[in-house]
């Protein structure tokens, strides 16, 4: 069987045909799906690259601010002491009878409890900053301005602290005011603190009584 010129011109128009096809299906469009791909990451990249120009044009602004908050932080900080145990609470209320002139005959002390940490560890594990409360419980024997004078140095401590709660009695036979007294002492741990224990002049290793034995007019506020 002879096939005719024109019928081999339809067979090879046919594959010219089909392998046009196949080259635009599997050549041509996946081509143009990798170049949109491809376009389309770069557009993202162009937009994290714009982002962070903007963000480097602002390294300045921003470190400025975290300066200034890390030295507020700082500055809050300062103003907690590095602990606070029975001794140094014995010594703060030494400290308010001097100033205040006011009469303390018993004070009574907690154990801490850790009210707030830091999310920020050290290369220990352990917090960066750490805030503990305790209160001291005291009963007081002074006049009207003696309270007022009690309360002023307790607002104005170089310790934060602040009164929790108070009852006052009032005596018409003498004017004075007795009551109780209940004192939130704060105290921080971090890298800037560190307790050391308050100086007691007067008492010697192995003192059985140490209060039977200070000489209190030696004692003064920070000793």
């Amino acid at each position: 069987m002879q096939i005719s010129q024109k019928s081999i011109q339809y067979v090879l128009l046919l594959l010219i045909l089909a392998i046009g096809i196949c080259a635009y299906e599997f050549g041509y469009v996946k081509y143009i799906e990798k170049a949109a791909s491809v376009k389309d990451e770069c557009k993202q990249i162009e937009a994290q690259i714009a982002e962070l120009n903007e963000k480097e044009a602002s390294r300045a602004q921003w470190e400025e601010g975290i300066a200034e908050s890390e030295q507020k932080i700082s500055e809050i900080l300062a103003k907690y002491g590095a602990g606070n145990t029975p001794e140094k609470s014995i010594m703060f209320v030494r400290g308010l009878e001097k100033a205040t002139s006011a009469t303390i005959p018993n004070v009574s002390f907690n154990t801490d409890n850790v009210i707030f940490v830091s999310p920020d560890v050290d290369e220990n594990g352990n917090p960066k900053v750490e805030m503990d409360s305790t209160y001291i419980a005291i009963s007081y024997n002074t006049t009207y301005n003696g309270l007022k004078r009690i309360m002023d140095y307790i607002n104005t401590y170089k310790e934060r602290m602040n009164v929790n709660s108070f009852s006052a009695n009032y005596n018409q036979e003498n004017g004075q005011l007795a009551g109780n007294m209940i004192i939130n002492l704060y105290s921080v741990k971090d890298a800037d603190h560190e307790y050391t224990d308050p100086a007691v002049p007067g008492v010697k290793l192995g003192t059985d009584n140490i209060f039977g034995t200070i000489d209190w007019n030696k004692v003064t506020e920070g000793e």
